[in-house]
């Protein structure tokens, strides 16, 4: 009876029908065979399709499952079975033998069965046939199984394998070449080897022990990618972009960026060496597979975190190696797990410069202040280790007291210096000196110097002191009020001159100020430099001190007797003088009584009273005559009249006039019978009034 199974094609001389759907290239996963109890891959049904492999293209998760080894067919034909009497020539039916576990090295035959009695047998010719077909056909392997061989000879046309079957294989060295290249096998060597075809052109079986390889790779590859598990695999290639590693008959692509969990310097280093690697790619069609080093490390090292950490304990004083050093602190390894050691943690001073505390390599013991356990990130404290230097601040540094400070940092708006570790004070540029206007620090101070300050300010809350330099001198303005009081006269040299008056240097870091109102008693002085310069000493009088704001008022036009007080007698109200026009203003024209004394002429007081139709004012440098009306001598101020000049004079003539000893006969008034003693009389009291 011939099995469909076995059938071949014309022209296709030892090659199967049904094996023509199935051809095998590189890359490509085998099919098992369908009786096959124990698959060499995972199937479709149990892990879904991996998609093809590119940037962005997500990956389905298989589901875990257990990789066994493939079965193996033993090389030397099972025992024979004795036949059972037939009584009639009947159809032969083969026996398929069912693979054992994969534990089992070989096919366990069944028990011997009893010996039958020769005569009990019958002695039919075609019951013989029959049993020695079907153990023929259960001896020999199917095209597409992997069976167990010895090679048995190596020779320059390949390695010749014994299977156990009436013929031998023959493969091509090269399937025994190893990732390096080199030749890997021996004579007596057991290897698994596919049955392809039972037998070529020269009579021997087509065998294949690359497929082999090929598939339990890539079956091994796709139960360490459901499972997420690592895989050995040895890096045998530098190419575009990575390497190439063989995974034990599949080769996978090892990007760059996932040789290491750092940068590497000489990736040379790694060739021709073995490692445990991930899979993270992995297209079925393709036969491409993509794995990474690093995730492997990673892994390992998140192990291990994990397991450092279960130990670590907020409080606990751990030792450290700084590893990493960065701007805002430095990262230690304490045992597997990096913890960051933060810059506001290193110092109970500030601390600008992580480097300036640490350097690589430094052991440090540390105190551990925080652990997150989901992140795994663990906070490391240095300056913890001892007492925070600002409790009871006050105590050790009181206000007024006298300290020694070093100066760690020059800033514009001042320096800072350690009083102690731990322990700062700012030391303003306005605090420096009381003579100087310091710009910069520098002017002064440099880094490293020793100072004898004083506490001006202190805040423990704040962790702030506040501290004097100039105050450890006496300060001048004090020694100034010892020596100098209200009225003395000081010499001095002028430093600056403004718009409202003079600053003038009296002693070093004593300055007054001479009022532009104080330059001379008439008020003539418009601009300050009209009158002196920069530079210039003289002579000017005190006139105001105050302590509270360390302020004085100079006189300089004080140094004269004041002009207005001669003038008090010898212009009093009802005189009339001539005066000088000095200038004419929208209010009225000032006058000059003499040099000193200035005096006004109001508009409403002028001969005729100026309108917008004449807008006349009197002639600068001319001379008028004028009444004083108005005296002010605390302010120096007086106002004088030309109309009451003039009706002053008007009433002197009048009086003249009427004068009895000036009539040489009767008078107008006798003739008109007018009482002139009662016109006089009124008349001089209109010009007393006036």
């Amino acid at each position: 009876m011939v099995d469909e199974k076995r059938s071949f094609e014309p022209g296709f001389e030892g090659t199967p029908v049904k094996d023509q759907d199935e051809q095998i290239s590189g890359g490509t996963p085998l099919h098992d065979t369908d009786e096959s109890e124990t698959p060499l891959y995972v199937s479709k049904d149990k892990l879904d399709p991996v998609v093809g492999i590119g940037p962005g293209t997500p990956l389905n998760e298989p589901e875990p499952m257990e990789v066994s080894e493939p079965p193996v067919v033993e090389a030397h034909p099972p025992a024979k079975e004795p036949v059972a009497p037939v009584s009639e020539p009947g159809p032969v039916v083969a026996s398929v033998p069912q693979p054992e576990p994969v534990a089992q090295a070989a096919v366990t035959p069944e028990p011997e069965q009893p010996a039958v009695e020769p005569e009990a047998v019958s002695s039919e010719p075609e019951g013989d046939f029959a049993t020695e077909l079907a153990q023929a056909m259960e001896s020999e392997p199917e095209p597409g199984e992997i069976v167990r061989g010895k090679v048995i000879r190596i020779d320059d046309d390949g390695v010749v394998i014994d299977i156990g079957s009436k013929s031998e294989g023959i493969i091509p060295k090269q399937e025994f070449l190893n990732a390096k290249g080199e030749f890997n096998t021996v004579v007596g060597d057991e290897v698994e080897v596919l049955m392809e075809r039972r037998e070529n052109r020269e009579g021997l079986l087509v065998l294949s022990k690359e497929k082999v390889d090929k598939r339990k790779g890539w079956n091994v590859a796709k139960a360490a990618l459901a499972n997420n598990t690592s895989m050995e695999g040895l890096i045998f290639q530098k190419c575009k972009g990575g390497f190439m590693v063989d995974l034990g008959g599949v080769q996978a692509f090892l990007p760059a960026s996932q040789l290491d969990l750092t940068q590497v310097s000489n990736p040379d280093d790694f060739l021709d060496k073995s490692f445990q690697f991930k899979i993270e790619k992995l297209n079925r069609e393709r036969g491409n597979i993509v794995v990474s080093r690093r995730s492997h490390l990673l892994d390992i090292r998140s192990k291990q975190r994990d397991d450092v950490i279960s130990k670590l304990t907020p409080g606990r004083m751990v030792h450290g190696v700084v590893k990493n050093i960065t701007n805002f602190g430095a990262f230690l390894d304490i045992g597997g797990v990096d913890g960051l050691l933060h810059v506001n943690d290193m110092s109970w001073s500030k601390v600008n410069n992580p480097r300036h505390y640490v350097t690589l390599g430094d052991e440090l013991e540390v105190l551990i202040l925080s652990i997150d356990a989901e992140s795994g990130k663990v906070a490391l404290g240095l300056k913890q280790k001892s007492e925070d230097p600002w409790v009871n601040i006050a105590e050790k540094y009181p206000k007024d007291s006298m300290v020694e400070g070093e100066v760690v940092t020059l800033a514009d708006f001042g320096a800072f210096l350690r009083l102690e570790e731990g322990v700062e004070g700012l030391l303003p540029v306005s605090e420096m000196s009381w003579t100087r206007r310091v710009r910069h620090p520098k002017e002064m101070l440099k880094k490293g110097d020793s100072v004898r300050v004083k506490v001006l300010v202190i805040d423990g809350g704040a962790k702030k002191i506040t501290l004097g330099l100039r105050q450890t001198e006496p300060e001048p303005f004090s020694l100034f009020l010892e020596s100098h009081k209200r009225g003395d006269i000081v010499a001095g040299e002028v430093k600056t001159l403004a718009k409202y008056g003079v600053f003038i240097e009296l002693a070093e870091g004593v300055t007054g100020l001479l009022h532009i109102s104080d330059l001379a008693w008439n008020g003539s002085i418009k601009q300050p430099g009209d009158l002196l310069t920069v530079g210039e000493r003289l002579k000017v009088k005190i006139l105001e001190i105050s302590q509270e704001k360390k302020k004085v008022s100079l006189g300089l036009k004080q140094m004269t007797d004041d002009p207005w007080l001669a003038s008090a007698k010898k212009y009093p109200v009802g005189t009339v003088v001539q005066v000088k026009v000095v200038r004419n203003t929208k209010f009225g024209a000032f006058v000059e009584l003499e040099p000193g004394v200035e005096g006004l002429i109001h508009i409403s007081q002028l001969e005729k009273e100026k309108t917008k139709n004449d807008p006349e004012p009197l002639t600068e440098g001319g001379m008028v005559e004028a009444k004083v009306i108005r005296v002010n001598w605390e302010e120096h101020k007086i106002g004088l009249s030309i109309r009451e000049a003039l009706m002053a004079q008007e009433a002197a003539e009048m009086k003249k006039y009427l004068n009895p000893q000036n009539k040489p006969g009767i008078s107008l008034g006798e003739a008109s019978g007018v009482d002139l003693e009662a016109l006089k009389k009124r008349l001089q009291n209109q010009a007393d009034a006036q």
